[in-house]
């Protein structure tokens, strides 16, 4: 697989600043942001963000968690497009006449910022290639943070290795009672 593109490692940073299996599960910061847009040489659009953008980032977390939690593809690609419609980033993902998708042009309404323009594109752009079934949500019980599945084979379940093995010890405890 190659590797992940700056605004989507972005993007992933943004999604993974909360976290159940961590206290405080909510540990956004224009800190942290402007931290990994420094190391991923996008600190333009995270230099800007200042205390009071804290709300509307959280609220786009949100908002970008809803894609990956959509229940199929054509949900997730429906909720994507309303994203992006609402930070205006120009494009929305659209079924080409061969059933693929592609990103077609979308109307600019008022801007809610270019850092919630660059990583939700970063998103559509990675639906386009990869496919939305590629977008979930982890399966281990209390987990639930968000995974881009990069594997050959698709079928990503967990958003980590430590979520995969607590779902495995728990399987095998289940098994191990019941036998």
């Amino acid at each position: 697989m190659p590797p992940l593109e700056p605004e989507l490692r972005l993007a992933v940073a943004l999604l993974h600043s909360y976290w159940t299996l961590q206290e405080p599960a909510d540990q956004l910061s224009v800190a942290r942001l402007r931290a990994a847009g420094r190391e991923l040489g996008l600190a333009t659009a995270t230099d800007a963000l200042g205390e009071a953008d804290l709300p509307a980032l959280r609220a786009l977390r949100e908002r970008l968690y809803e894609v990956f939690a959509a229940p199929d593809p054509a949900a997730r690609v429906v909720t994507l497009n309303g994203v992006l419609a609402g930070v205006s980033a120009g494009t929305a993902v659209e079924p080409a006449p061969d059933g693929t998708l592609r990103l077609g042009p979308l109307p600019r309404p008022d801007p809610v910022g270019p850092f919630a323009a660059l990583v939700t594109g970063a998103l559509a752009r990675a639906a386009v290639t990869g496919g939305a079934e590629r977008f979930g949500v982890c399966a281990a019980d209390p987990c639930r943070a968000p995974y881009l599945d990069r594997t050959r084979a698709g079928r990503q379940r967990y958003c980590c290795e430590l979520c995969n093995n607590r779902a495995a010890a728990a399987a095998y405890r289940s098994r191990s009672r019941r036998g």
